[in-house]
């Protein structure tokens, strides 16, 4: 039998009441069901209610974004029980152990909806968006933390550069964008680069103050329960961004239009096409 490997506990629900001790990394011995698996992340199921996500690219910061919205709205989410971290090989492994909530993605089963179902699902979503433009902003552009914002698109920069800071005012952030594009596109874009750095401070306005956003909204990361109840999920790159922030990544993300989601996108958040249409472009340019 295996030693078991030493590891820190970052966060325990200690309000729970379970007959049995909640699981730990040492309690994963292959024999889980797997739920999903991608390159450094697995989701797998334990002891039928747990669901852990592991790997070298999920951060404590998930874990820490969902017991915020739950502590601070009344939006339905995945309750965390824990979240640990331990050190295997070179790498540092982040496990966080959530409820285990059944359901289909909107992805896999919007095709079967009908109007009306569609429409009482985005006003619902709707609701959950509502709840989070109201909270109360920071003080500035960045993770719950007070770190930078979240994104695929800062990845680059983050990786090169010991950036812990959160941007104070949307010209920083500006500026954040366009470092994050000239690093990913070098030399092939530099001159698109002095544009933007002209065009931005113009074009990608919100109202100057930060809302909490989700910043992955789409279809696979909305999860409908049995009894219709949609959840959202995967809280990973949530952060405190603009007002169009969230629209702009949504529309992104519905790559292929190949059907109406869109139409009820524009239900469930306000809509921002110009600062979109910005976004899209620069992102299309730095990764295809």
């Amino acid at each position: 039998m295996p030693s078991a490997k030493p590891y820190n506990v970052l966060f325990l629900d200690q309000s729970q009441n379970l007959p049995n001790p909640l699981p730990t990394p040492n309690d994963i011995d292959g024999s889980e069901s797997v739920v999903h698996e991608s390159t450094g992340c697995r989701l797998l199921r334990v002891q039928q209610r747990f669901l852990v996500k592991f790997g070298i690219h999920v951060h404590p910061i998930e874990g820490y974004n969902m017991l915020y919205v739950a502590k601070s709205t009344t939006v339905p989410i995945s309750k965390v029980y824990a979240i640990y971290q331990c050190q295997e090989e070179q790498h540092i492994v982040t496990y966080i152990l959530m409820q285990y909530v059944p359901g289909t993605t909107l992805l896999d089963s919007w095709a079967s909806l009908d109007r009306a179902r569609k429409t009482a699902i985005a006003l619902t979503l709707r609701t959950y968006f509502d709840q989070l433009r109201q909270l109360q902003p920071p003080g500035y552009f960045g993770d719950i933390d007070g770190g930078p914002p979240l994104d695929d698109m800062f990845s680059t920069i983050q990786n090169t550069q010991d950036i812990k800071t959160s941007l104070t005012t949307e010209d920083n952030l500006i500026d954040y964008i366009i470092q994050a594009y000239s690093l990913e596109t070098g030399k092939r874009m530099a001159y698109k680069a002095q544009y933007y750095q002209h065009v931005f401070p113009t074009v990608l306005r919100g109202n100057g103050s930060p809302v909490f956003t989700h910043n992955d909204f789409q279809r696979k990361n909305v999860l409908v329960q049995p009894d219709g109840t949609p959840l959202i999920i995967d809280w990973e790159f949530a952060s405190w961004y603009p007002t169009y922030w969230e629209y702009s990544t949504a529309i992104f993300a519905n790559s292929g239009w190949t059907d109406d989601w869109h139409e009820y996108l524009c239900m469930v958040l306000d809509e921002y096409p110009n600062q979109s249409l910005w976004l899209s472009s620069m992102k299309n340019e730095m990764w295809f």
